[in-house]
């Protein structure tokens, strides 16, 4: 299930397209079971093909769209490619994020919430040769609408860097440590609510790529859309 918000009104999203997607009666039933932060496995290792499509299509009209999936890319149908929605792997680690990144494959990681204290800078690091920035939001609380004068990094299909997250909300201390599963930001707090209120919705008659497709072409030009800042591309 989608749930749509063409005007987001969170501090860091504030602005920009978003959406919610969730399997029912669980809100992680869309996302593989191979992501670390996900606190229990639900039996989801496929791509949701007709969702994948559909999403990779849903940019708004002389905008930009981007999303981050746990799939990886070996799963991905399609290679990023301007003029689409941006894929983002999130990766296990830096190093991981790093090999992907010299293959050509946008990534993200996400780091220890203590990770930058006592380094020379609190930007930018980097991972077997490869740069990592850490998200300009996270310094300057500038936020997705605002980042990279229009142009998200983390919209960039084509960048050599990768993108760091610092392990934030109520279970941060799990995040960035693939030892022990959990971590999700997003099942908690206000954005878990909204998630688990979205679960337990009755499901439309319409798919999710049904769904996105429309919202994407009910948007404004030159809107920034993030599709699933809960959930991902799993087929339920």
């Amino acid at each position: 299930m989608l749930n749509c918000t063409a005007n987001s009104r969170a501090r860091k999203t504030a602005g920009i397209a978003q959406t919610y997607r969730a399997g029912k009666n669980e809100i992680y039933k869309t996302c593989p079971d191979r992501c670390p932060l996900k606190p229990y496995e639900t039996g989801t290792v496929e791509i949701d093909r007709e969702y994948e499509s559909a999403v990779r299509r849903a940019v708004p009209k002389k905008g930009v769209a981007f999303l981050f999936t746990h799939f990886l890319p070996e799963q991905w149908a399609e290679k990023n490619e301007t003029g689409k929605t941006v894929f983002n792997f999130s990766a296990d680690s830096l190093d991981h994020a790093a090999s992907y990144i010299k293959k050509g494959v946008a990534s993200v990681a996400v780091v220890p919430e203590n990770y930058w204290k006592d380094r020379a800078s609190d930007k930018v690091t980097s991972a077997d040769g490869v740069r990592m920035v850490r998200c300009p939001d996270e310094t300057t609380k500038v936020g997705c609408a605002n980042c990279g004068s229009g142009t998200p990094l983390c919209a960039r299909p084509n960048r050599d860097y990768g993108i760091v997250f610092t392990a934030h909300g109520a279970t941060k201390k799990k995040a960035g440590d693939n030892e022990t599963r959990g971590g999700c930001y997003a099942g908690n707090h206000f954005v878990g609510k909204f998630w688990r209120d979205l679960s337990k919705r009755e499901q439309p008659d319409e798919t999710d790529g049904e769904k996105i497709r429309r919202f994407a072409k009910s948007l404004a030009p030159r809107s920034i859309f993030r599709p699933h800042i809960a959930g991902d591309l799993g087929k339920v």
